[in-house]
């Protein structure tokens, strides 16, 4: 990771809450306030206000340019359609009052990793996550088959993360050995980075990188299974996700981190009523969270004779099914029992084929490429002006910065 120093602006009303985050930024060897005399602002905290409507537009407009590192919002309560309208532009993290330490020690380590994942490769890999609406519909399959047309498209650039839980099975569709998973890196996350994945990833044959999960049904931590995926986008034109969409009960919380990063998000869905009762309540849960545009459901399995056709399965939910891979069961339990991905095993399955169109749309990389007036308003767009003498509170005080005094 760089070791770069990010500048932290604080534009947070809460005296209390502002010098608590202050503390913290003092004893992180990542971060440091920001100079208000510099012309920098690095990673924004922000305690929305009254002027949250005309304040967030140039929020994000300094995000999208570059002129923040990243945002963070903070408060006593989230505004649900306040984050969401921050998640579709970009802004990941919100801090609760009272900040919890390790929660910024967390959202700073998961900034430091997106930032190093973008300095040397532009936007950094794709993740690509596949995630069933019920267990049982093939995600798996599709996963693994997906993951080694792309690694075949450009060997030894593609990592397939198996997050399924209670027990990941992929080692099984590759007849795969392996010493590490994500949970011996999960012991020391502190110690991320290429060379730390590398030596944990276990690498098949045909050069596919494959990150195992534990034999234990415990979900892995938010924060560091993001630094994880953060750094897997750094060093690999692909990740591919085998996971699940969570229960009902978790809908209304937070969404897993593997869901919230996608690049692109698979749903595989059957032509069956029960399964499509599940996909719309995905949908439902895709469109409360702002991850809508991401979304591409996958009917699997379809058979020739299907009671419910595609098109009526698309009528029913609202929503078009992008991907449909033809119906070749015994293909594909075929190809488990080898050990061997159902493209490899049987190419010229319809179901093969199929998948394989599926990896060339997700393969968005140039072909010529080698494989492989408001304070916020002030702040960002400013010139290099020597500040206001009041703009800082020399004495150390710990006042919100004013609106008036930087546009002054």
């Amino acid at each position: 990771m760089s070791n770069r120093i990010m500048p932290v602006t604080l534009a947070v009303t809460d005296r209390e809450e502002r010098r608590r985050i202050e503390r913290m930024v003092a004893a992180s060897y990542l971060v440091r306030l920001a100079d208000p005399e510099a012309d920098e602002a690095g990673v924004l905290v922000y305690e929305p206000g009254e002027g949250v409507d005309e304040d967030l537009p140039q929020i994000i407009q300094a995000l999208e340019s570059g002129r923040v590192e990243d945002v963070y919002l903070t408060g006593r309560a989230a505004d649900s359609d306040l984050l969401i309208r921050a998640m579709r532009s970009g802004i990941r993290e919100f801090l609760s009052f009272p900040v919890d330490e390790e929660e910024f020690r967390a959202a700073v380590m998961r900034t430091v990793m997106r930032r190093d994942a973008g300095g040397e490769t532009g936007e950094g890999g794709r993740i690509v996550t596949v995630a069933g609406c019920k267990p049982g519909l093939g995600g798996s399959t599709l996963a693994t088959s997906l993951a080694w047309c792309l690694n075949r498209r450009a060997p030894g650039r593609t990592l397939l993360l198996d997050l399924r839980r209670p027990v990941g099975e992929i080692p099984f569709f590759l007849d795969l050995k392996h010493e590490y998973t994500w949970g011996h890196l999960m012991e020391d996350i502190s110690r991320l980075d290429a060379t730390y994945l590398r030596t944990v990833v276990a690498e098949h044959g045909s050069g596919l990188a494959v990150l195992p999960g534990p034999d234990h049904g415990e979900r892995p931590d938010e924060a560091s299974l993001g630094m994880i995926l953060e750094q897997a986008r750094h060093d690999y034109d692909f990740v591919v996700v085998d996971s699940a969409w969570p229960d009902a009960a978790h809908l209304a919380g937070a969404m897993p981190v593997e869901l919230e990063r996608a690049d692109d998000l698979c749903v595989p869905l059957h032509l069956t009523l029960p399964c499509l009762a599940s996909a719309a309540r995905v949908l439902e849960g895709v469109r409360q969270h702002g991850l809508d545009d991401r979304l591409r459901l996958a009917a699997l399995r379809v058979p020739r004779d299907a009671t419910i056709g595609v098109i009526e399965a698309a009528e029913a939910l609202g929503r078009d099914i992008a991907w449909v891979v033809p119906d070749d069961f015994a293909s594909a339990l075929s190809a488990l029992n080898q050990g061997t991905p159902l493209v490899a095993a049987f190419p010229r399955s319809p179901a093969s084929r199929a998948i394989e169109g599926l990896a060339a749309e997700l393969d968005h990389r140039p072909a010529a490429e080698p494989q492989r007036a408001s304070f916020l308003g002030s702040l960002f767009g400013r010139r290099r002006t020597p500040a206001p003498s009041g703009l800082a509170n020399r004495s150390g005080g710990t006042r919100r910065t004013d609106v008036a005094e930087v546009a002054s």
